[in-house]
């Protein structure tokens, strides 16, 4: 990690709107013991983008307890502080004095000065030994300027380009202001019920080509924004910082063809693209992702809030509790229901008191995002990041897999477990959004290597395989696969000696295929994507409205 006096250190200036405290000039590891506190509350906001009794750092209340959508998802607090209605923020008076200073003021207000923890590091490189030892699994860090070495950095600034080379991919959309509260109206949560006001606003999911996005997405009255898996052919564009790299791998994984075994395996690639007009600007919820991020950001600038989930759970309230500080461990992804733009420290008092950093992500930059690690994002004018995700099961190899660490490479070059549209068009999956798929090399892959290994000679028999892929296919519904699971063994058994290898397994296109295709209808198959259709959805129950849209 670069020390204080470090030349990959760089001074780098507050951003002038913030509503955070201002820092010394130096940031990151060369942060300076001076940094101190603007004389003056900003009134604008810079920083990027709602529990009940007996949730962490909720104050006593009722058995139930309604909720509504947030501020911003209401349009009433997606702008600056000045340009909102006070009344908003304004304590009751039959409150005063009895609730936190900062009660119903937006994340990153400088009456959250007391706990704040300081900006992330910011450096200017980062090797593979210093991040696997010294940032990961829970620091994330700016690395500033590297988006620049990307092709994307220039071609995606322009809609033109976008248009003319990705516009028939199919991209999900979701309102620019998010707001989840419809998954969780009606369910029980620890011991109460919730309940949602009659101005709920459904969740909405839209798929539809770039080609039809691009034109409406500048229009004032679209609020949509895309996040997407991101189609492989942009994958050419885009340069992947390397400092993740020296991944362990299985000694048969070859690595991705053509590339090599020091290169970590990725799980997945998101593509962002938004335009917020004027100051308006999107929002995220408060949330931890399953999965080790890198975003780049391409145009425009997210800023970011975040908190450590295992010394701050505590004081923070989450909607389903996924998460456990002692093995800093998690079941799912999971959210909160403080609004971040109004938070309420009458319901939540303890939210005063979780420490809290922050981090700009400028055009040019990348940052890397740990695993359940509690965010939230704020996004500014026209807004295009990419990011790529590995696993939290991944782990150092010191000896980087017995090679030496390469440049850094395009997305196209590395292995990614989920595509998009697909290998090919006979693929479950093909041209289907998929997020948060399972990790099918891991659960359905390394069984079969394992099985292969418990042999003297470290062959995998037919009898085996083909018991253990039908057992697989028939649990999970996949229909007419006896033919592909045949197949699949034909070709790996070249020698038709009734043996196979392990690093046989690691190559086939037959096998990987299956299993692609078990995931898929493990996830519910093909599910409702339909393009240019909106879903609306106002819980998990299945109360959804559907609305074909014009374009």
């Amino acid at each position: 990690m670069a020390a204080s006096n470090s030349p990959a250190c760089r001074s780098l200036p507050v951003p002038p709107l913030a509503l955070v405290p201002r820092m010394s000039p130096s940031r990151g590891p060369c942060r300076a013991a001076g940094s101190r506190w603007a004389p003056a509350v900003h009134s604008r906001l810079a920083l990027l983008v709602p529990l009940v009794l007996s949730l962490p750092g909720a104050a006593a209340g009722k058995a139930s307890q309604s909720f509504h959508p947030n501020c911003a998802a209401k349009k009433q607090c997606n702008r600056p502080l000045e340009e909102r209605d006070p009344m908003l923020h304004e304590v009751p008076s039959s409150l005063e004095g009895q609730v936190p200073k900062g009660h119903l003021k937006p994340l990153g207000h400088a009456d959250f000065a007391d706990s704040w923890a300081g900006e992330v590091d910011v450096v200017e490189d980062m090797d593979p030994e210093t991040f696997w030892t010294k940032y990961w699994p829970k620091k994330p860090f700016v690395l500033k300027g590297f988006a620049k070495r990307s092709p994307a950095f220039t071609k995606w600034k322009d809609d033109e380009y976008l248009l003319e080379h990705f516009g028939e991919f199919k991209a999900k959309c979701e309102p620019k202001n998010e707001d989840r509260l419809t998954d969780y109206c009606g369910q029980v949560k620890h011991g109460q019920k919730i309940n949602c006001g009659k101005d709920i606003i459904p969740y909405t999911e839209t798929h539809m080509r770039l080609k039809k996005f691009l034109p409406h997405y500048k229009d004032k009255d679209w609020d949509k924004y895309v996040i997407t898996q991101m189609p492989d052919a942009m994958g050419s564009d885009y340069v992947l910082p390397n400092f993740h790299s020296c991944g362990k791998r299985d000694p048969d994984d070859p690595g991705p063809e053509g590339g090599g075994r020091w290169m970590t395996q990725m799980y997945e690639n998101n593509f962002w693209l938004s335009f917020n007009d004027g100051n308006n600007f999107s929002t995220s919820v408060i949330h931890f992702d399953m999965n080790h991020q890198i975003m780049c950001q391409f145009d425009g600038k997210k800023e970011w809030i975040m908190w450590d989930m295992q010394s701050e759970s505590k004081k923070i309230p989450m909607w389903s509790n996924y998460y456990k500080a002692k093995n800093h461990e998690a079941q799912g992804s999971d959210d909160s229901p403080i609004d971040g733009e109004r938070v309420d420290l009458e319901r939540w008092p303890g939210m005063k008191d979780a420490k809290w950093f922050n981090a700009t992500l400028e055009a040019g930059d990348c940052l890397y995002t740990p695993a359940f690690l509690l965010h939230y994002v704020r996004s500014y004018g026209r807004n295009v990041a990419g990011m790529s995700m590995f696993q939290r099961e991944e782990r150092f190899d010191p000896k980087c897999n017995g090679e030496a660490v390469g440049e850094p490479q395009t997305l196209d070059k590395y292995d990614v477990l989920w595509s998009f549209p697909e290998e090919d068009k006979s693929l479950l999956g093909w041209n289907l959004v998929k997020m948060g798929f399972p990790n099918w090399k891991r659960s359905m892959l390394w069984p079969l290597v394992k099985r292969a290994r418990k042999h003297k000679d470290k062959k995998l028999r037919k009898k085996e395989f083909v018991q253990h892929m039908k057992g697989l296919v028939q649990r999970e519904g996949l229909k007419k696969a006896g033919a592909r699971i045949n197949a699949a063994w034909k070709a790996m058994d070249e020698d038709g000696d009734g043996l196979v290898e392990a690093w046989r397994l690691f190559r086939s296109r037959e096998l990987r295929f299956i299993f692609k295709d078990v995931a898929v209808q493990m996830e519910g198959g093909r599910g409702n994507q339909e393009e240019d259709v909106e879903v609306n959805r106002f819980d998990l129950q299945g109360s959804t409205e559907e609305r074909k849209l014009e374009l």
